[in-house]
């Protein structure tokens, strides 16, 4: 029977299926066979069904398609389309997480300057699955600025990364950045939505060289910017190790005569702080947090009350019936943080002023290390000031972005121990562990939105997808008098949001949360990697 087959084979008795069909009667279903599942990808927000990849580039073998933001090697999420494909090309081209991550960070500083920016801050994590260690680290600054604008400490802090976790050189992770800075790019929806909501402040200040088509017109979606200066900086940078002195006295040009001294001292004394992430272990899991021990804090102890209150899980159908459920979370957030911000001799009266607009990255190379960036220039804009001898934007962090004010960023890595139910040991097997990245950025809500993506998926059981796009409970910033929160979350693929009325304990559609909470989650699982991010009008993931 078998040489049967293989001779009707050889001369075209059977049809393709009807062969893979004998063969799979006759010897079960094959590794292959399950490969066959169709699914889509996500490649820059948009799915596209039917692309199809060469199982880890062996010809022979059955083409197969993945899930919606599932890939072979790599991938690269951010808040902008461009940027995570420019990730994704340095990773194609032998590039590790660190590579991308930085060269995704460039390029958001091109195309999302109203959050991102060589102006800015930064802060992260690193996972190195090789060595299994994890290292946190964020821009440092020797003391507060006095004047309108903020210190730049980017380039500073993502040159040490590099010096000690990249492997590509450093021009290589300028390209996409400088490119776009010269070329041109196309306004996408996060940057048209700050330039209209910032109308008025873009047309009296020098932004306007940069975003108005006339003197009265802001730039709309789709429209070109080109921002020549950023680029030769950019490319300047690219060619010197030792740029620090360069870049000071350049930045420093565009100020009065009476402030360019002090500047170039901070700017030079700007460095990137790299530290063994920050530990909670608990029975069940680690967390390894970069951000700040206020935000470490914060976290493990609403995950502990959270579950001594055993608080059920929750769903996008119907909201009004879990209103209870979001308001004893809301109460108990905001005795946390409270109790939290004591200990550091703060008031959570004072960051209700925070409204922290940033940008995030997060990258999965193909040997399972993972880096999460966080970046701001603080409020939208940030100093509303254009350099016009490099096209920078200067961040208004006036005050020292570190500790409460790292609030606006909460990367980390979760470990979860699951018990393995083989019969291995007296007590029933050993212990599997699974590794996520989380990252949120964007507000005071940032380590409470991250809180809630764990307990999704540590105690409602949720996949990684539904964990970081089921329904988040976010702080309502204004007055702590009138203190309320707001639940956004996906349904269909939509971004829902709804007001959270404590009186009547019910749910009020809203446009959007003032809140502006970018989150996601990395995962590697059964030979492919995955990125999911929320709201999805704002997570691009590519890769390959």
């Amino acid at each position: 029977m078998a040489l049967g087959f293989v001779i009707c084979e050889r001369y075209g008795c059977l049809s393709e299926g009807d062969s893979l069909r004998s063969h799979t009667a006759a010897t079960g279903p094959s590794e292959t066979d399950k490969s066959q599942e169709e699914h889509t990808h996500h490649h820059g927000g948009h799915q596209e069904s039917g692309e199809e990849h060469d199982h880890h580039g062996n010809p022979d073998h059955h083409q197969h398609q993945h899930s919606n933001s599932l890939y072979h090697h790599g991938v690269v999420i951010s808040d902008s389309v461009t940027c995570s494909g420019v990730g994704k090309e340095i990773l194609e081209d032998g590039g590790n997480s660190v590579d991308a991550g930085i060269a995704t960070l460039l390029c958001l500083g091109v195309v999302h300057p109203h959050t991102a920016g060589v102006g800015g801050v930064f802060s992260g994590i690193h996972y190195n699955r090789t060595s299994g260690t994890y290292k946190g680290f964020h821009s440092t600054f020797p003391k507060a600025s006095s004047a309108a604008y903020g210190i730049p400490a980017t380039l500073q802090g993502v040159k040490q990364l590099h010096s000690q976790f990249g492997h590509l050189k450093w021009e290589k992770l300028f390209t996409g950045a400088t490119r776009l800075a010269k070329e041109g790019f196309l306004v996408d929806g996060s940057l048209a939505r700050a330039l209209k909501s910032n109308q008025a402040r873009i047309i009296q200040s020098s932004l306007c060289d940069l975003f108005c088509d006339r003197k009265d017109t802001i730039k709309a979606l789709g429209s070109r910017v080109t921002n020549q200066k950023l680029s030769e900086l950019l490319h300047d940078v690219s060619l010197n190790d030792h740029f620090l002195e360069n870049l000071a006295t350049k930045l420093a040009e565009d100020l009065p005569q009476t402030e360019r001294q002090d500047f170039v001292e901070n700017v030079q004394q700007c460095r990137g702080e790299i530290n063994d992430a920050l530990v909670v272990e608990k029975q069940e899991y680690t967390i390894f947090t970069a951000a700040s021990p206020l935000s470490s804090r914060i976290i493990s102890d609403l995950l502990q009350r959270a579950r001594e209150q055993n608080l059920p899980p929750w769903s996008n159908t119907d909201l009004n019936s879990s209103a209870s459920t979001y308001i004893n979370l809301l109460s108990t957030a905001r005795l946390i943080y409270n109790n939290s911000l004591a200990l550091e001799s703060q008031r959570l009266e004072g960051l209700f002023t925070l409204k922290t607009a940033g940008s995030h990255i997060g990258v999965l190379d193909s040997a399972g290390n993972v880096l999460i960036i966080s970046t701001s220039l603080n409020s939208s804009f940030g100093s509303m000031q254009l350099f016009p001898s490099t096209g920078v934007i200067l961040s208004d962090f006036f005050s020292h972005p570190t500790d409460s004010a790292l609030l606006w960023s909460c990367p980390l890595v979760l470990k979860l121990k699951h018990d393995d139910d083989g019969d291995d040991g007296e007590d029933g097997g050993d212990e599997e562990e699974e590794v996520l990245a989380i990252g949120v950025v964007g507000g005071l809500s940032a380590p409470f939105a991250a809180a809630q993506i764990i307990l999704n998926k540590m105690n409602n059981g949720k996949s990684p997808l539904e964990s970081v796009a089921s329904p988040l409970l976010h702080f309502e910033t204004g007055s702590p008098d009138s203190f309320s929160g707001c639940v956004s979350g996906v349904s269909n693929g939509t971004d829902v949001y709804r007001q959270l009325l404590e009186r009547e304990e019910q749910m009020q559609s809203v446009e959007q949360c003032s809140d502006t909470t970018l989150a996601l989650i990395l995962q590697s699982h059964a030979g492919h990697v995955g990125a999911y991010g929320a709201p999805v009008a704002n997570a691009y993931t590519d890769g390959y």
